[in-house]
Parts: C-alpha cells; sequence; structure tokens
C-alpha cells in the first residue's frame, strides 16, 4: 500500500496528525517508492517556483506567499490545485501582456500542468526506465566510490539511506541531471538544477563518500558514517547540495 497524493503533500508540509505522521514517516522510511514519490513532488515544487523566478515582469497585486499559504491551509484535491492555478495564471497575465515577452511558452506550459487533474489518487510509481519521469544509475561500489556533485545548488538536498543491496542507487528527475561513471568514481553533472537527489547506499560497501563542488559531505567507512547532520528518526541521512 502506497501514499496517495493527499498523504504525501500533507506529510512534506507538516499537517498530519502527531501519531499518523510517525506512521507515515517509518512508511516512507521503508518503502523505496514512496520515498521517490515524495521527491518527486519536492522536485516538481522546486521547477515551479524555478519557473516563477525566471518571468521577466513581476505583478504588484499578487502576494505569492499568501496564495500559498492559503493553498496549504485548503482542503487538497481540487483546491490545492486551483490555488497554484490562481498564482500562475495572474502573472502570467502580466507576463504575456508585455511585448515580446520571453516567457510566454514557459507560462503556458505551467497552466497546462498545473490545470490537469491527477489520473489517480494512488499512484504506484514503476521502475524506472528510459519513458519514467526518473532517471538514475546504480553501479557496484567496489573498495571505494566517491560520488561527484560537480556544482552546488540551491535549493536541493540529497537524502541518503543505507540498505541491505549491493549497489549504491542515485534517482532524480528526469533531466536534472547526467550521470558518468567510472573505476571508483560516480560522476553527478546537476549545474543549473534545482531538483532533490536519493542516495542508497549497501551496508556493506566499504568506503562511499560523497562530494559537493569538490567539498565532502558525507563519509561512510565502513561502519562509520561521517556528515554534517545525523540521520533522522527513519534512519535517513539529509545532505545539502547548497553553498
Amino acid at each position: 500500500m502506497h501514499l496517495d497524493e493527499e498523504q504525501i503533500q500533507r506529510l512534506r508540509h507538516g499537517e498530519l496528525a502527531s501519531g499518523l505522521e510517525d506512521t507515515v514517516r517509518e512508511h516512507v522510511a521503508g518503502c523505496s517508492e514512496c520515498r521517490i514519490l515524495v521527491a518527486r513532488a519536492d522536485a516538481e515544487e522546486a521547477e515551479v517556483f524555478t519557473l516563477l523566478r525566471q518571468l521577466d515582469h513581476r505583478l504588484p497585486r499578487v502576494d505569492g506567499h499568501l496564495v500559498a499559504a492559503r493553498a496549504r491551509r485548503s482542503d487538497f484535491g481540487r483546491l490545492r490545485w486551483a490555488a497554484g492555478m490562481l498564482l500562475v495564471i495572474g502573472v502570467a497575465g502580466a507576463a504575456i501582456a508585455a511585448p515580446r515577452s520571453p516567457v510566454r511558452e514557459l507560462v503556458v506550459a505551467a497552466l497546462n500542468r498545473l490545470g490537469a487533474e491527477p489520473e489517480a489518487r494512488t499512484v504506484v510509481l514503476p521502475a524506472p526506465s528510459a519513458d519514467a519521469p526518473l532517471a538514475g544509475i546504480s553501479v557496484e561500489p567496489g573498495a571505494q566510490l566517491v560520488i561527484l556533485f560537480t556544482s552546488t545548488q540551491a535549493p536541493g538536498a540529497a537524502r541518503v539511506s543505507l540498505s541491505n543491496g549491493a549497489e549504491v542507487t542515485v534517482r532524480t528527475a528526469t533531466g536534472a541531471a547526467t550521470f558518468t561513471s567510472d573505476a571508483g568514481r560516480l560522476v553527478i553533472d546537476n549545474s543549473g538544477s534545482s531538483s532533490g537527489f536519493e542516495i542508497v547506499i549497501p551496508r556493506t560497501a566499504p568506503r562511499v563518500e560523497i562530494r559537493v563542488n569538490g567539498s565532502r559531505r558525507f563519509l561512510k567507512d565502513g561502519s562509520r558514517i561521517t556528515t554534517g547532520n545525523p540521520a533522522d528518526a527513519r534512519g535517513m541521512y539529509i545532505v545539502p547540495l547548497t553553498q
């Protein structure tokens, strides 16, 4: 049983009852598909805000924070989509009205996406493939593996968890990064990306290091973990990709 859209959004915005939130977080910690759904929701929201930041004309009468806050307080489903459409339609009106506005096509694409009804309340993500909305790579860690993000980014973070598998797996939104693997190194070109990443490391991996623009952010050396942030209640480490 996987989380539906409403549960995912309430979890991300801290609107679940305390007892239910603990149960949902425990489920997400043990369910890779639900973790991917949560990561995809983070990525989609980041893409919308990135799109809005690219608009070349600001609409003074539209308070984006107020609209977003009302959307979070309202019931999820139709009301949430309506609030998002109101925000984008208002900004789109100003942008499209401007002569030779470079954002006309971007705004139309955003309206099309936000105006679409979700196809189902419960979504089960298939295994990543060439046609799937997520992309990634899996490699054997060997004696030592360095995972190198080529750039810092804002926003963005990598969720790192340990598994009983045999391969290191990295996943993110399709088109958010490119991957190159050679002996002892996995290079992730995340230049210009604002998406989150999910990294799964085998507990048996001897040594795995994560670097961001040359700066070490995470190290697994045998059973010892060295990082700036301790594991959360789900046993997951949050590795920031910001400066």
